[in-house]
């Protein structure tokens, strides 16, 4: 095996544990919206997910994909591949803004759910309070966002849009 399938593997297995599971974070809240004295757990299982799994891992996938670059075979000129600089600015985008708006806002939105009493919301009020609900349309919004920025980023990365030499 090359250093260069070794990083592609790597690369290729973080990127999918990193981010998969976010995908199904939409799955999670429709569930608890339907059953809502779990949207607490709901959210600390997206919650969990987010800062022990997804986030450790895509600190080490840009550094998979730097090591890619500099073990490739023949060469990869990283200002002539618009695919791969148009990859790393929404990878970098995705990502900051899941550190510093996405994850402290699941905080916030959790510390406002403990302050519930517990159980679902009284009959008849029409589902959580609108400060609560609010936050999680947020949430919902910047999850949309970080999702298709990384289908993007998928797409980009395998298709290689004005490379036609392939990788492997």
């Amino acid at each position: 095996m090359t250093w260069f399938a070794f990083w592609l593997i790597l690369h290729i297995l973080g990127a999918f544990v990193a981010f998969g599971p976010s995908f199904s974070f939409g799955l999670i809240v429709a569930t608890s919206r339907k059953e809502p004295q779990h949207a607490r757990f709901a959210l600390h299982v997206i919650e969990t997910i987010s800062k022990r799994m997804t986030f450790p891992i895509a600190v080490l996938v840009p550094l998979f994909g730097v090591a890619l670059i500099y073990t490739a075979p023949g060469h990869i000129d990283l200002w002539k591949s618009e695919w791969l600089i148009i990859s790393i600015v929404l990878y970098m985008g995705a990502f900051f803004f899941g550190l510093f708006v996405q994850l402290p806002a699941e905080a916030k939105m959790l510390a406002a759910m403990d302050a519930l009493p517990p159980g679902p919301p009284p009959e008849g009020t029409g589902g959580p309070p609108p400060h609560i609900a609010a936050m999680g349309k947020r949430l919902q919004l910047g999850g949309i966002y970080m999702s298709l920025s990384v289908v993007v980023i998928l797409v980009l990365m395998v298709w290689r849009p004005g490379n036609w030499q392939g990788i492997c």
